[in-house]
């Protein structure tokens, strides 16, 4: 988490905000297509599955970044823990909510878990793009 946060902290607040934005527009585009293409080949279930794990990346990745923001407006100095504990509850209510979704339906669940890991490597791809345009990295 401190990595991530050193890396972001290597960007302005307007840069991150497109990052996200785009993000959050593939995401979006991704979902639709898999659904779409998915229910033609008889997946229907697992298109909506994808959807459902794309959209837990998106509402997880909008937590981080408001627990971040709140956690420092408000001054705290140890701001490990508290992130560390939230970062954890949500992993925690993301795997329940995939894990009981494949004991509900295994296509259902195995999209949300497609759906969930394609979005955090659009968002590692948008971030590597951000930095490289950025000469952040060198």
């Amino acid at each position: 988490m401190e990595r991530l946060a050193e890396v972001l902290g290597q960007l302005d607040l307007p840069e991150i905000s497109r990052m996200l934005r785009r993000t959050v527009f593939a995401a979006l585009g991704l979902g639709i297509a898999a659904l779409v293409v998915l229910a033609v080949l008889g997946y229907a279930l697992a298109g909506l599955g994808a959807c459902i794990g794309l959209a837990l990346g998106i509402v997880n990745i909008r937590l981080v970044m408001s627990t971040a923001s709140r956690l420092n407006a408000s001054g705290a100095t140890k701001i490990k823990r508290p992130m560390a504990m939230n970062t954890l509850s949500r992993l925690g209510l993301t795997t329940v909510i995939a894990i009981g979704l494949v004991v509900v339906n295994l296509r259902l669940g195995m999209g949300v878990l497609g759906g969930v890991a394609v979005f955090y490597l659009l968002f590692v791809v948008n971030l590597v793009v951000t930095l490289l345009r950025q000469g952040a990295v060198t």
